[in-house]
């Protein structure tokens, strides 16, 4: 009898490839590349218009600098997200051209998630510019928690994404002066795999042109 490996499935390939991805841009960034951690939130919520709003404290990743997103949408995600968006997209504004495509739950409930134990999946859908879509999970004892760290690892990825291919135009810049051809080709290939993840600014599209 012949083993072998079932073969990956579209959604377990992309997952990999994301966190391929984000591996380089770490690799780039180093201390640059940017993590998103909450304090605290407060929601509010009007059944009768059928409006959220969210307040949320956010923290980078040493915990030093906070600030406050408030925001409001149909449910506390889109509001999360849009908050989001506009806090961050004059910095980074190829946030600008992502949308929001997809949001659901899933509970997990089995012998190792049961009663207090229980744990809810979050799974946000964000499509760049290119309308490709980029799918994010995230788990938590509840399901705003799940929503709100899903949607936080969403935004991390775009900005992430807009400052690794800014990081590698300087790189390729820099080599390109010093004549280091082999060098200027392994940054081109990277930058148009990098590109793929981000999404249109004039900033981006400015330094694509130069591929």
């Amino acid at each position: 009898m012949m083993w072998g490996y079932a073969p990956l499935t579209i959604e377990e390939i992309m997952e990999e490839r994301q966190k391929r991805m984000l591996d380089t841009m770490r690799e780039i960034l180093q201390e640059g590349f940017l993590e998103l951690g909450v304090k605290r939130y407060t929601v509010t919520e009007d059944w009768d218009e059928g409006t959220c709003r969210i307040s949320c404290e956010l923290n980078d990743a040493s915990g030093e600098e906070r600030w406050v997103v408030e925001g409001e949408g149909v449910g506390t995600i889109d509001a999360l997200f849009g908050a989001l968006k506009r806090r961050l997209s004059e910095q980074y504004p190829s946030l600008e051209s992502i949308a929001f495509s997809q949001f659901s739950i899933n509970g997990l409930i089995d012998e190792q998630h049961s009663g207090t134990n229980a744990q809810a999946e979050a799974v946000v859908g964000i499509t760049n510019s290119e309308g490709r879509e980029f799918v994010f999970k995230a788990q938590a004892p509840s399901i705003s928690r799940a929503g709100i760290e899903a949607t936080l690892r969403a935004t991390e990825y775009f900005v992430n994404s807009e400052k690794t291919f800014v990081r590698l135009g300087e790189i390729l810049e820099h080599y390109r002066s010093e004549g280091r051809a082999e060098l200027v080709q392994k940054y081109t290939a990277l930058m148009a795999e990098v590109v793929k993840n981000t999404s249109y600014s004039e900033v981006v599209e400015k330094i694509r042109s130069k591929l």
